[in-house]
């Protein structure tokens, strides 16, 4: 007895939707909160950025394996390539490109040098815990890269899949730029955010191109951790350091 005909795969069916990545992300606001509760109950305050970000990956994570394996498991484009780490000096580039042209605005907005996001005030607080710096840089160019791709370049973009790869890439790069409102400096909300999200806006758009010209996640992570590695490696320059630098600096003007 033959086997009935195959039906052709329409490759843009969503097998992802947007229903899945609202749940995946409430997993990481369970988790943040888990992760938060715990660490105030150590009475350690100074773990409470780390503690918080760490729930809200882990959270992601496990939401989305539970998810992914009531689904008859459907991929997400997750594959590695060793090439994919050139992509770690585009993210640099792109950050340094970025930075530059946004100094201006941040020198206005921010002229006490206070970093818009919570993160890097926390790394550039932390000056008395090595410890606690590496652990948010790891945090930052890697653990967040690779679960914000698997999420906004897997999740989000495949439930979009039926739609435009020109939609896809504006619609997702809006939702990952907005979504880090959460991570600003509250105390200068809108400060913080004419700051930050552009930029983001502008990563999520070449992550989500390169996402859907490659068919991979790769690129995109590796791409993604560049980005956070300029940031944080400023970061982890003594504060005294950065005062010559910026001393120097303005007597060159």
């Amino acid at each position: 007895m033959q086997d009935p005909p195959s039906q052709p795969v329409d490759e843009r069916r969503p097998t992802w939707t947007i229903g899945d990545f609202a749940l995946i992300w409430l997993g990481g606001l369970i988790g943040t909160a888990t992760f938060v509760a715990l660490a105030t109950s150590l009475d350690n305050e100074d773990w409470l950025v780390v503690f918080g970000l760490a729930g809200q990956y882990v959270g992601n994570l496990l939401m989305l394996w539970l998810v992914w394996s009531r689904k008859q498991r459907p991929g997400l484009g997750f594959q590695v390539e060793p090439r994919d780490a050139a992509y770690v000096g585009l993210g640099l580039l792109l950050q340094l490109v970025l930075a530059l042209l946004l100094l201006p605005l941040a020198e206005l907005l921010f002229p006490d040098g206070r970093p818009p996001q919570e993160i890097a005030e926390a790394i550039a607080d932390a000056a008395g815990s090595g410890s606690l710096k590496v652990s948010l840089v790891l945090t930052a160019v890697v653990l967040a890269p690779v679960t914000e791709e698997i999420l906004f370049r897997g999740v989000l973009l495949k439930a979009l899949r039926k739609h435009s790869d020109r939609f896809v890439i504006v619609v997702t790069a809006t939702v990952f730029a907005l979504i880090h409102i959460l991570g600003l400096n509250f105390e200068r909300i809108w400060a913080s955010a004419a700051l930050v999200l552009p930029p983001l806006f502008v990563l999520g758009l070449l992550l989500a191109w390169i996402t859907l010209r490659t068919g991979r996640l790769g690129p995109a992570i590796f791409l993604h951790s560049g980005w956070n590695l300029l940031a944080a490696l400023v970061l982890l320059i003594p504060a005294d350091l950065l005062e010559e630098v910026n001393s120097a600096t303005a007597n060159l003007r």
